[in-house]
């Protein structure tokens, strides 16, 4: 059995190995709507002069943001989510109702252990006998409803910012004999992970039943006061209690048309005593007694108030830009719903789980400073220092715990910072790894995290309290380590980590740029505050006479990770783009900003690399590329966001890549980190790109401005706490006046590229060109009209939302451990042999869990070819932890059906046309009967003789078919004829009826079009009922980008079919691009651009030479793509190869088409 290690070092990053990708190219965003018209109008402005801020009309604009499933969740991991702050929920699809995961922020170390599971069921049951299903996130009030027709309505909300979640029942529905909700927990007997002092006390359950409330507790000996109560009581209808086991309580409530139930998920940490029982009980009375109406108003004003500290709009014709501000604002409601507690949310934890304790192993022993950054970085300018706060706090408040350990471990008197560090500042998940145990930059990143919170809120307090003595000790520490050569005269690192990336070299890049962002900022600090004088000097001089970047020895134009030679790599990061982000001593404007954008375009590990924390997007908005920091995070979704909630099935991360994307946006729409407004410095270069924001600026000044048709309008400043404004000029050198709006007097005027002027605290003053001033432009307000749909990014399998028939993560993940670690490997619907498997990465009898997608069936053989033991599974299974733990390590074939009949709409080919059995032509025996769960309400069956059939004539030309059947055979088995001809078997896994339940079996032949399919059973079959047969033309488009990248590099280019074209193709022997067909094929198209006169690759399949393949110019080397097409066999997964060699010449490619 494999178990999930213990350890202090995150994994490298899995290998994506995904078996048939589709990528849809013709949606864009469904079902949503834009801004009123009048707000594109390159005539109007919507900056509220009084206010300071843009003019919003907050409720509706964010409802076009509203994630809307239209048929019901019941994948868990694909639940929605709500939250209040400080506990959240994610609400899935369950036998007669719902299921809601309670996680709680402070519940638990690192927020490592989830609370329990709320069953709220009815008889009949809540979701039966409804004709339509709505289920939305409103984001402005922070509501997640539930709606069965107009009779059955359930609202989950909160009491704000507290540890108490409500669920208000409106159900008109006569007859019902019972309601009742259980609180719940899995089997926790053999619960692992986090780093605790006693395991046990999380290993036990306790339950009590009163009158009026029920409650089950865990962790309530900790030793470190963590440890919980998850409780409940009902407002506004009669009920009874109820033990039911060991770990399961029940209230039975008496059917009534309106009611709300109140649930506490109280920490001991927080609790009066650390008693989490008595907290629970006193909180659920209080907000009893506050009552459901009062309760909601005050939820949704909180949330109110939440949203109106900011506002971005990020816009374009093709829906792409829309989509990313939809998730935008989603991110931001998943994040902020749990970072109001005591301690951080957690990367990984959060609060949102749905699978049980399951992620607890996934680095839940400490917080990682570089997967937190992420989560948190975005929210300064967000205008939400609060939730920063907390952030800091985790390490202001560890303050001497980490500078005595400082002196224990190095000796000098400073603080480091561990790169993993527990609550309570503790070490070991760092100093045990290789990975981290030398990373020295850490306690600098925390420090100018701290003080830029000073910077945005101008609280001085906090600055000489906790800021400044924490950025001293952080310069004390390095001041120490650092080294001195006496014939330079220069400071210099004598060997620590590049991060994760560089183990023990000299010069760490990161090391001399925490130094050099950190050291100035000290320094002033300690003058302002008239303090360390002596100090000073001596960091002054350490300043003066550090060591330079180190440079690469290949190319002088580009910095390295350290001094060289390179040293081996060893987690895939970019390490030397750290000075643009997070360090911010390079950027648009610095002396060596090219230097940093020759590093950005040859970055060694660009998002082929399995990395859901790449800070790369946010890297190319402060170097002002538009168009890479907009491919980027679109690049980051396609990767990343599988399920219609926003969530990744990502197993090395998962709330990163949404901080991500939320700096990036920011920074692509305002710049302040050197204390100069810069607004729009990286939106892409497209004409018609729409976008404006309300963003806090550092030194205090919410900063407002609006882009549209190529023109920025003006830059609307309020000043917050008097401090002068240094603003970029956005129109270059064009001549501006600074107009304060209270009374129209213009208090400066430059012509400069960049100017300064003197505020006054909560005055409202308007950057405006003299030529087109801002007056010129007439008024409107931001609006929105509700979202009612589903929202698709195009090019990818990202979705927001689901519609009437479903929506659904597209690929199996297989893991090598236990509890969904270690490495992961995906795969699309089909059937696969060990050969093939192997193949695919999945060694044989290798998996011990798997992720199951929605309406996905998975059924595993222990055997190759589809035979011995079979297990069938539908929802996530954890092998060793199950009720099959037989099939751990036992995979030597697999089935992975999807229950849906239709093509995957993938580019490049034509989308599935479904064929009903029940209109084909049948003989014999076979017949049709009458079956609701059925396609379209029909099937065949009867297949009981030789000779018994079913044909579809004259189908669309294809090279797939996807049958809907069932069957109580183990398998079922019928002969499949093309025209006539004998095309071989399709094995049917059993589905244990002969209706009702349904699953596809899939089969790749050729077939012709006009061709007529027929399924016989012959002798040897055993027969399966057909519900139809889909065709599906599987000449999909695989990206280039996207597959298998050897000594080349990924360039943005908007021509490209995804937005990138693989370049640098030239080093022969090295140089390659491959990936594996999902499909057999006979053809390769190749799409290309290349300004050679007669470029020339090598064509490989499954790493056996097979030709040259020639590429005519195109005459440029970007921006113009043509297509080669070249004869060849490849067979199903097939690995196909393009690679340069002696006397080839080389090409850029954009994609690859293997056609039947």
């Amino acid at each position: 059995m494999k178990l999930k290690k213990k350890s202090g070092f995150k994994m490298l990053a899995s290998l994506l190995v995904v078996g048939s990708l589709s990528f849809s190219s013709v949606t864009a965003l469904i079902g949503t709507s834009g801004v009123a018209s009048a707000a594109d109008s390159a005539t109007s402005q919507a900056f509220n002069t009084s206010t300071g801020v843009l003019d919003v009309d907050y409720a509706s604009y964010l409802s076009k943001h509203d994630v809307v499933f239209q048929s019901p969740v019941s994948d868990p991991k694909g639940a929605l989510t709500v939250g209040n702050g400080r506990v959240g929920g994610m609400v899935w699809d369950t036998l007669n109702g719902i299921t809601m995961q309670v996680s709680g922020v402070d519940a638990s170390q690192e927020g490592f252990a989830s609370q329990g599971l709320v069953n709220l069921y009815t008889n009949p049951g809540l979701n039966s006998n409804y004709t339509t299903y709505k289920q939305r996130l409103s984001l402005y009030d922070g509501l997640l409803t539930t709606e069965y027709d107009a009779n059955r309505k359930i609202t989950i909300m909160g009491a704000p910012n507290s540890e108490v979640m409500g669920i208000h029942v409106e159900d008109s529905r006569t007859g019902l004999s019972s309601v009742s909700l259980d609180l719940s927990l899995w089997d926790v007997s053999n619960f692992s992970g986090g780093d605790v002092p006693d395991i046990n006390t999380w290993r036990t359950v306790s339950t009590f039943v009163d009158p009026t409330v029920v409650g089950l507790s865990r962790g309530q000996t900790d030793a470190n006061n963590f440890g919980y109560t998850l409780a409940a009581t009902v407002e506004g209808a009669s009920f009874t209690t109820q033990a039911v086991g060991g770990s399961k309580v029940r209230l039975n409530i008496t059917p009534s048309s309106s009611y709300t139930i109140w649930i506490s998920s109280a920490s001991r940490l927080n609790a009066p005593g650390h008693d989490s029982v008595a907290a629970a009980k006193n909180q659920l009375s209080a907000v009893k007694s506050t009552g459901y109406n009062t309760t909601l108003t005050n939820y949704k004003n909180w949330w109110h108030d939440f949203w109106t500290k900011s506002f971005v709009q990020y816009s374009n014709p093709s829906g792409d830009a829309d989509y990313m501000e939809s998730f935008y604002y989603l991110s931001t409601y998943m994040i902020a719903a749990g970072s109001f507690g005591n301690y951080p949310f957690h990367f990984i934890n959060g609060v949102f789980s749905a699978v049980n304790d399951n992620d607890s192993g996934k680095w839940s022993n400490a917080y990682w400073y570089w997967n937190q950054r992420d989560v948190y970085h975005s929210f300064l300018a967000s205008n939400h220092a609060d939730m920063v706060n907390v952030f800091n706090n985790l390490y202001s408040r560890n303050f001497n715990t980490l500078k005595s350990y400082t002196m224990t471990r190095y000796g000098i008197d400073g603080i480091w910072v561990p790169e993993t560090m527990g609550w309570n500042g503790s070490p070991e998940g760092t100093i045990y790894s290789d990975y981290t145990k030398n990373t020295l930059s850490t306690a600098s990143e925390a420090a100018l995290n701290m003080y830029a919170q000073y910077k945005y809120t101008n609280d001085t307090n906090y600055l000489s309290s906790t800021a400044y003595p924490f950025m001293k000790e952080a310069v004390k520490f390095y001041a120490k380590k650092l080294s001195y050569d006496t014939a330079t005269g220069k400071y210099f690192m004598a060997s620590s980590n590049a991060h994760e990336q560089h183990w023990n070299v000299k010069n760490a890049i990161t090391d001399l740029a925490a130094i050099r962002a950190l050291f100035p900022v000290s320094i002033q600090t300690s003058a302002s505050l008239g303090v360390d004088a002596t100090l000073r000097a001596e960091w002054q001089n350490v300043l003066n006479n550090l060591v330079a970047y180190p440079v690469d020895p290949s190319d002088p134009n580009k910095y390295a990770p350290h001094t060289p030679p390179i040293s081996q790599n060893r987690n895939n990061e970019n390490v030397v783009l750290e000075l643009a982000w997070p360090y911010s001593v390079s950027g648009i404007g610095s002396a060596d900003y090219q230097m940093l954008v020759n590093n950005y375009n040859s970055r060694p590990y660009p998002y082929t690399s399995n990395n859901v924390w790449d800070p790369a997007p946010i890297q190319a908005a402060r170097l002002g590329l538009g168009n890479e920091a907009y491919l980027g995070m679109k690049m980051m979704l396609q990767r990343y966001q599988q399920y219609p909630n926003g969530r990744t099935t990502n197993s090395n991360g998962e709330f990163e890549y949404m901080g991500v994307h939320l700096s990036a946006m920011n920074e692509s729409l305002l710049q302040s980190y050197n204390d100069k407004i810069r607004v729009f410095p990286a939106l892409p270069t497209e004409t018609n790109f729409v976008s404006k924001f309300t963003l806090l600026a550092s030194g205090g000044f919410l900063v407002s401005s609006e882009k549209a048709a190529n023109e920025i309008k003006y830059v609307g400043i309020k000043s917050l706490y008097g401090k002068p404004a240094t603003v970029v000029n956005p129109w270059g050198t064009q001549a501006v006046q600074v107009r304060r709006a209270s009374d129209n007097t213009v208090v400066s005027t430059s012509s400069s590229a960049e100017f300064t002027f003197n505020t006054t605290a909560g005055a409202v003053y308007i950057v405006e060109r003299t030529a087109k001033p801002f007056s010129s432009f007439g008024h409107t307000q931001l609006t929105g009209t509700a979202n009612q749909g589903v929202k698709a990014l195009s090019g990818t399998n990202s979705k927001l939302g689901l519609d009437a028939a479903g929506g659904r993560v597209t690929v199996t993940t297989f893991y090598e451990d236990s509890n969904y670690s270690g490495t992961a490997r995906t795969l699309a619907p089909g059937s696969y042999t060990t050969a093939q498997l192997v193949a695919a990465g999945i060694p044989d009898n290798w998996v011990s869990s798997i992720r199951v997608p929605l309406g996905y069936t998975v059924t595993i053989y222990d055997n190759d070819n589809f035979t011995g033991t079979q297990w069938i599974f539908t929802a996530d299974t954890d092998f060793p932890s199950s009720t099959n733990p037989n099939a751990n390590d036992k995979m030597s074939s697999v089935v992975i059906s999807s229950g849906s009949g239709g093509g995957d709409g993938g580019s490049g080919g034509n989308a599935g046309v479904k064929y009903e059995a029940e209109n084909g032509t049948r003989t014999g025996t076979v017949g049709v009967y009458d079956d609701a769960a059925a396609s379209n309400g029909k099937a065949t069956d009867h297949f009981s003789n030789a000779g018994d059939s079913v044909s579809i004539a004259n189908v669309q030309a294809g090279s797939k078919l996807v049958i809907g059947y069932c069957t109580a055979n183990n398998p079922g088995r019928l002969s499949l004829y093309i025209n006539g001809v004998d095309s071989g078997n399709i094995t049917f896994p059993s589905t244990s009826t002969w209706n009702t339940t349904y699953s596809t079996a899939t089969a790749t032949v050729a077939i012709p079009a006009g061709a007529t399919i027929k399924l016989q059973l012959d002798s040897g079959d055993s027969g399966a009922n057909i519900d139809y047969i889909t065709v599906e033309s599987q000449n999909q488009k695989i990206e280039a980008e996207s597959g298998t990248l050897t000594s080349v590099n990924v360039t943005a280019d908007t021509a490209a079919s995804g937005g990138y074209e693989v370049t640098g193709l030239s080093t022969p022997g090295s140089s390659s691009v491959a990936f594996t067909s999902p499909t057999a094929g006979s053809q390769l198209t190749i799409g290309y651009t290349t300004a050679n006169t007669n470029s020339k690759l090598s064509l490989y399949v499954n790493n056996t030479f097979i030709k040259s393949v020639s590429f005519p110019s195109t005459g440029v080397w970007s921006g113009v793509y043509a297509t080669a097409q070249t004869a060849v066999a490849i067979p199903a997964n097939g690995v196909v190869k393009l690679q340069l060699n002696s006397g080839d010449s080389g090409a850029n490619l954009d994609y690859f088409i293997v056609q039947a």
